[in-house]
Formats: C-alpha cells, structure tokens, sequence
C-alpha cells in the first residue's frame, strides 16, 4: 500500500514527460510471461476483468482500479472477457524517483469525471497541433490529481471503517493479549501503518484504546465486586497483577485498592 501524499509529491516535483494517451480494446486472450515492459504507464479498467502480473506482482485488472507499471518487468496478463481500458505512457529518467519505477495499485472507486478526463486526453494525442500537445500536457496533471484524490477519498472512508471495527473488536477481546501486528493484521495492514490510521481518526493509538478499555472494566469490577485486584488484572487481560496495579495508578492516579475504598466511602 503507497504512501499518497509521497507519491503525490514525486510527481509534483520530478519532471516526466507524458508519451501517450490510447483507449485498449482487447478480446479474450493472454500475454505469456516473456515479455518485459518497456515503460512507464497507468492503466485504468473500464470494462471486464484480467489477472494481471508484473515479475513478482498480481493484480485484479478491474474497473474502480489503476494499475502502474514500469520497465523491466516480466508481463503476464490472461482475459477471458472482453476488457477495455486507458493506457497513459510516460517517461521519467533519473535514479531519484521511488513511485514511478515500481508497480503498484491504486482503488479509486468507478470515477465518471476522470473517465471524461482520460476521454479528452486520448482525443487532444490524435491530434497534431501544437496547442493539442500543450492542453494534452496540462490535462495529464489534472487527471494525477483526480486519481490521487479519488484513491484518497477510497483510502479514508475505508479506514474509518476499518477504525470503527477495530475498536469494536477492542471491546468485545480487551481480554486477550493483542500486538500492532496482530490488529493490523486482520486488515490487511502492517502494524505501523494500522497505529497511523487508528491515532488519525481517534486520537490515540491502538494499545493505548486497548489499555483504556482494559482499566474501564478493572474499574467498574474494582466497584462492583468482592473480587482479588489479582483476580481483576486476570479478568481484563493483566497476568501480573503488580503491573496491573501500576497501569492502574498512572492512569487514575489512585492504586485498584485506593480506588476501591474511595468508591465503597462514597458508596
């Protein structure tokens, strides 16, 4: 998964040159591992699916998608339906770009307005004027930004239900033990980048909810039962009790035993 605002940023910054703008129709029929790419390009389904290889990675070749390639790969692509698709061509030479020598995908959700775009674009590359090159220049810009923002748009809708899930999961296993990894894991996610995304949307870290959710319950059964502060850590996923008790006085600023007493006296 790509970290947008960099790649966003390398096209902004490092100059490219756009080659090509075509509209593909293929019927069914495959392209056998052999073949090694040439250039730089994004491909944008809009029609039928494919399964989709760059040397070591796949992709669904499906319309909501953008797949982009770079040279040197080993091509193999297999269609059973029909598939059509916008093929934009560019150049980029140096050694300090990251996003336009690696393949990668992108989901952008079904985008009328960048199909226009792509529609406009593959129209002004048929023709030979000077001013058709400029306004197909400028157009390729625009239709970065509207795939950049559109992946955007995907990513955090997506991640705000990925967030609310998490946290529901959070409550219902507080006591079981949990790692980044494992969170991040049931998403698709590596443990770092799930952190990023859940502190984005609720303030604080995953742990930091888990933990959260662990001294709530400890605090609600230090109140309302009879039980060991051992048997409470136990219940809410503290195999020791003394870190427990120290998790407890630095969040509450009170021990499980203070705070019991406290509650029984106010009680």
């Amino acid at each position: 998964m790509i970290n947008l605002n960099e790649a966003m940023e390398e096209y902004a910054k490092l100059p490219f040159e756009p080659l090509a703008a075509s509209l593909f129709k293929k019927q069914k029929g495959n392209v056998q591992k052999g073949y090694t790419t040439k250039g730089s390009a994004f491909l944008f389904p809009i029609k039928g699916n494919a399964q989709f290889n760059l040397s070591e990675n796949s992709f669904v070749f499906e319309p909501g998608k953008v797949i982009h390639g770079c040279s040197g790969q080993w091509l193999t692509a297999q269609n059973d339906p029909p598939v059509e698709f916008f093929c934009l061509y560019y150049r980029y030479e140096g050694n300090n770009a990251g996003y336009m020598n690696c393949p990668y995908e992108l989901e952008t959700g079904i985008n009328p307005r960048l199909f226009s775009m792509l529609q406009q674009l593959t129209a002004l590359w048929e023709q030979p004027t000077p001013q058709a090159k400029l306004q197909a220049k400028m157009l390729v810009y625009s239709v970065l930004s509207e795939m950049f923002f559109s992946a955007k748009s995907i990513r955090q809708t997506g991640a705000h239900s990925v967030v609310e899930d998490a946290k529901s999961y959070v409550e219902q296993h507080y006591m079981e033990p949990h790692t980044l990894c494992e969170l991040g894991g049931r998403y698709g996610m590596c443990g770092k980048y799930f952190s990023d995304v859940f502190r984005h949307h609720t303030g604080i870290g995953p742990i930091e909810y888990l933990i959260t959710c662990r001294l709530e319950q400890a605090k609600k059964l230090l109140e309302s039962t009879e039980c060991s502060i051992q048997e409470i850590g136990k219940c809410v996923g503290y195999k020791d009790a003394l870190y427990f008790s120290r998790q407890f006085k630095n969040t509450y600023g009170l021990s499980p035993s203070e705070h019991r007493a406290l509650a029984v006296k106010i009680g």
